[in-house]
Parts: structure tokens; C-alpha cells; sequence
């Protein structure tokens, strides 16, 4: 009976503190910052381990067929890191189209023209399990990001522009370590 006494003191207190002033309610409402120490220990019980994050910026550049490459060829990132990738079209003209898709070893011109085949509802990238990653098409002047894990095994992987024809120029080297 206590109990059903004490629930009932705490509804009304509950409910004419509700109807006093604004000081009251913040008079009552203070003891819920103890949520941040709740939500500390809660914290505290969870896996802190952080991802090692390598960070590229990778960036599309020329106007003509002929002057279009990536600024770099090779690319270097550890087994199983994240790898956060900044691709920046600074491509003017409409068909600067390009993405930057990361294929298994030897295997990025048969991507790229699987890709250009899936065409534009597919963003030019072919569902294939030669696909490691691919970024979104970035239109002239556009930045796009992608995030994946780097492959586990070692090895010389492969990057490449699937808009069509361009994989001839807009190729590289994912070096993992």
C-alpha cells in the first residue's frame, strides 16, 4: 500500500510541477542529465577498436578524349584498411563524365566494358564479382566519395573510368600492402 502511495505523491508532484513555472520544470527536468553517465558506461561496454583509414584524393583531369587521365596511376593502401576516396572531376566539358570503379587483378578492361553494356541506369558499372568498388559518376566539376575495405590478400588491384572508351586512358594501379 506504501508503494501505490508513494507512485501516487510522485504522479501529482508529476503533474503540478507540469502546470508551475518554466524554473520548476528545469528544477525537475535536471536530474535527467544523468543519462550522460548512463550513456558513458553504455558506451564503455562497446568495442572502442577504430579501423585503420587510409584517405585518397584522386582527381579526373583534362577536357578532350585525348587529355583525360586520372592524376595519379598508382595507389597505395594496406590489407583490409578503410579507404576513404575523394574523386574530383575538374573536367569542364559535358562529356567529362567519369567514376573511378576498383577491379580484382587484371580484370579492369573487361569491367569497363561490362560497363559500358550495364550503361547509364547501372551508372556504368556491370554486376560482377570482379568489382571490389565503385564510386558514383561525377558530372563535369563534380566531387563524389567512396568508402570500402581494401581487399585482405596482397597484391597489384586495378582502377579504372567504366564511362565508355575511357578505360583506355583512365586506368591505374591499387597497390595493397
Amino acid at each position: 500500500m506504501k508503494i501505490k502511495r508513494h507512485i501516487h505523491y510522485l504522479l501529482v508532484a508529476s503533474v503540478v510541477a507540469a502546470c508551475g513555472t518554466d524554473t520548476d520544470k528545469v528544477a525537475l527536468e535536471a536530474p535527467i542529465e544523468i543519462t550522460d553517465t548512463t550513456a558513458a558506461v553504455i558506451t564503455a561496454d562497446q568495442d572502442t577498436t577504430l579501423q585503420q583509414v587510409t584517405e585518397i584524393t584522386l582527381k579526373a583531369i583534362g577536357n578532350t578524349v585525348d587529355e583525360m587521365v586520372y592524376d595519379q596511376d598508382t595507389l597505395d593502401v594496406r590489407v583490409n584498411t578503410m579507404v576513404k576516396l575523394t574523386l574530383i572531376n575538374e573536367g569542364t566539358e559535358p562529356p567529362m563524365i567519369h567514376n573511378v570503379v576498383f577491379t580484382h587483378p587484371d580484370k579492369y578492361k573487361l569491367v569497363a566494358l561490362a560497363g559500358a553494356e550495364a550503361g547509364a541506369p547501372g551508372n556504368y558499372v556491370p554486376e560482377s564479382e570482379d568489382v571490389i568498388a565503385a564510386s558514383p559518376l561525377a558530372l563535369p566539376g563534380q566531387t563524389v566519395e567512396l568508402e570500402f575495405t581494401a581487399p585482405s590478400e596482397p597484391g597489384a588491384y586495378n582502377f579504372v573510368c567504366t564511362y565508355p572508351n575511357h578505360w583506355r586512358r583512365m586506368n591505374g594501379v591499387l597497390m595493397v600492402k
